[in-house]
């Protein structure tokens, strides 16, 4: 499963339709907006996305994934646009026959996915004010999440 939403990414649904047969181990990992970054707190995120090549970015991971560890199934779902504190950002899930293959590859999608050329991350802070004298100004990043 790949997935690029602007709809919520609901993490048991995606657990629900991971093909786990066979496996022996199924590891989730569930990214969310977290409430301080760099000691500001975090009002909100904006992900912004070109949509194609994010798709192209994730099945080109889910190849790589299943080239290098022996697996059963994966997902990999990311947000786009604002999401508030505690919303999920992303889920990767990895069905295996066995844990450490699970786990490692489950870390790898995760590390990979944070760091995607066709994101950019805009974290909105409730210290700042944009020009206008409205609090919720924003700093832009690159490839993260």
């Amino acid at each position: 499963m790949i997935q690029i939403s602007a709809e919520p990414v609901l993490p048991q649904e995606v657990l629900a339709n991971l093909k786990t047969s066979n496996a022996g181990s199924v590891v989730i990992h569930v990214g969310v907006v977290r409430p301080f970054s760099d000691g500001k707190k975090v009002t909100s995120i904006e992900y912004q996305v070109d949509r194609q090549m994010a798709e192209k970015e994730l099945s080109s991971l889910a190849c790589a994934i299943q080239g290098k560890w022996e697996i059963e199934d994966l997902a990999l779902c990311r947000r786009m646009g604002q999401l508030n504190f505690g919303e999920v950002i992303l889920v990767a899930a990895v069905a295996a026959h066995r844990h450490k293959a699970a786990f490692q590859a489950c870390q790898f999608a995760v590390e990979q996915m944070k760091n995607m050329s066709s994101i950019t991350k805009r974290e909105m802070f409730a210290e700042e004010r944009n020009p206008a004298g409205s609090v919720g100004g924003g700093i832009l990043h690159g490839p993260h999440s």
